[in-house]
């Protein structure tokens, strides 16, 4: 089965919140930075896309993962683990290139070492 947003759930999430905070579709829309269509194609069923869905479920304040149907796959890869630590390194501004490098190396040494067949 194909993951996806679940998007009445989704539209359920907002609708309930921007009652309780008494905003408009359209105020919510300039909130978020968002185009009041997005709402109006949520309403339709159709998926928002990944940005605005991001805007959404922040303020929502749920992960990303909350309003994600289907089966999740079952084992990650190690390559897939590896690659994903080094892109959280890649996004830290603190860290140069070089040692973004160097701490991939060490990672993808301990997991090759530590890893289980």
């Amino acid at each position: 089965m194909r993951r996806e947003v679940d998007v009445s759930a989704l539209y359920g999430a907002l609708d309930s919140k921007r009652n309780a905070r008494n905003l408009s579709w359209r105020g919510l829309a300039k909130e978020l930075g968002l185009s009041s269509s997005v709402f109006t194609r949520l309403a339709q069923g159709r998926r928002p896309d990944f940005d605005s869905y991001i805007q959404m479920t922040e303020w929502l304040g749920v992960d990303l993962e909350t309003f994600v149907g289907g089966e999740k796959p079952t084992e990650t890869p190690p390559e897939e683990t590896v690659a994903a630590i080094a892109a959280h390194l890649r996004a830290d501004e603190s860290l140069k290139p070089a040692s973004v490098k160097a701490i991939q190396k060490i990672v993808q040494a301990a997991y090759d070492e530590l890893a289980e067949d």
